[in-house]
């Protein structure tokens, strides 16, 4: 069997060659206690994944951790607010992805309630999006699940799976997240 990848390239008004295809440089951003070497531990997989699910050119790269911004904590819940989360990435650029990871408890207020516990948080078409491993219950393992979950959000703008399949990525979790049987994008989701 073999297998070809054909990208799609052309030279701009300015001679330069820019690839047609879906690109960006998605930038992993660990949150104080989620150190660049556990970031550096899912990296693999996480390569592997995107190239077998969406279709493009990927560069993730790993920042040093960051503190959390102060205003974003509720010291009553012990959770982080991610809409501050992600005030606090934004980016500029079109080509750029921020995904900030953590390890603490994220809240947003999404089904009809305020403060609900959230496993990843997104604005669409925003190339931002923030990531707890704090409810999986294996966490090293499985964070790229929601990775790949949140960044089909901020950078594609995908909708959450519409055939609500339990194996695809972007299922909605509806506070019932099934990390464990999650294992492509399907064919309504695939880019």
């Amino acid at each position: 069997m073999c297998l070809s990848l054909v990208l799609v390239c052309c030279k701009n008004s300015s001679g330069k060659v820019e690839c047609l295809c879906p690109h960006a440089t998605i930038c992993l951003q660990p949150y104080e206690g989620f150190s660049k070497e556990e970031v550096e531990k899912i990296l693999p997989i996480l390569q592997e994944k995107l190239e077998e699910n969406v279709y493009g050119m990927w560069n993730v790269k790993i920042n040093d951790p960051i503190e959390f911004p102060k205003h974003s904590y509720i010291s009553s819940m012990n959770r982080y607010k991610g809409i501050s989360l992600l005030n606090n990435l934004k980016t500029n650029s079109k080509d750029t992805v921020i995904i900030g990871l953590t390890h603490s408890d994220l809240c947003a207020d999404v089904h009809n309630k305020k403060n609900y516990g959230i496993v990843g948080y997104s604005l669409v078409n925003r190339n931002v999006s923030i990531v707890s491993d704090k409810r999986l219950k294996d966490k090293r393992m499985m964070i790229w699940k929601p990775i790949i979950h949140e960044f089909m959000h901020s950078f594609f703008g995908k909708p959450h799976c519409p055939n609500d399949d339990p194996k695809c990525f972007l299922k909605d979790a509806k506070g019932k997240g099934n990390f464990e049987i999650q294992d492509y994008l399907c064919n309504s989701c695939r880019m």
